[in-house]
């Protein structure tokens, strides 16, 4: 069972599990970050949805591995440590894409977003003594010089269901419901 849940003070919102908790509620939080955590379990999954400034030298094609290694940079991951599995998950995030609409039912740009993206990653990373597998998806709005990361870890040792696009479920129905309400949180 999953709840609409506003994120940045309402300017975005998702559907998340009713299980999970809104981690400020217990700890600091970066100001550019929302994190959720899976309650049900002690070592449950974890959501992040991150805020950062746009990568413009970053070609679309390479944003998945870009930003999964930068990810993995910034958990202490080593290279050797981290597999990114190969796909074509990037696509324009307009609203008469086939594959937007897949991924993004709810989601709709603004009329400045004209030259947005969304790129999509799975993987895993071997975090201290854990193995987690890592689903992101990155949205690129270059008109306000923005990357949306939105990161889903799951310790590996937790079942979940996984669709034939390598996404679970979970992952699935956030990117379904997600939409941002106030583009005015970007200037």
């Amino acid at each position: 069972m999953s709840e609409s849940r506003e994120l940045f003070g309402g300017a975005m919102a998702c559907r998340i599990p009713s299980t999970w908790r809104d981690v400020s509620q217990v700890r600091q939080v970066p100001d550019n970050q929302e994190v959720y955590q899976d309650c049900s379990e002690e070592s449950g999954a974890v959501l992040v949805v991150e805020i950062l400034e746009h990568q413009s030298d970053v070609k679309n094609e390479d944003a998945p591995t870009f930003f999964f290694a930068d990810l993995a940079d910034a958990n202490g991951v080593s290279q050797d440590d981290l597999t990114i599995q190969p796909n074509d998950m990037v696509f324009s995030v307009k609203d008469e894409d086939a594959t937007k609409q897949r991924y993004f039912q709810k989601f709709s740009l603004s009329t400045q977003q004209s030259d947005s993206h969304a790129c999509i990653a799975v993987g895993k990373q071997q975090v201290s003594e854990k193995s987690l597998r890592i689903e992101m998806c990155v949205l690129r709005l270059t008109n306000v010089t923005t990357d949306l990361m939105i990161t889903l870890s799951i310790p590996d040792n937790k079942q979940c269901s996984v669709g034939d696009d390598g996404l679970s479920s979970v992952f699935r129905e956030l990117l379904a419901t997600f939409c941002i309400r106030d583009w005015g949180l970007f200037c």
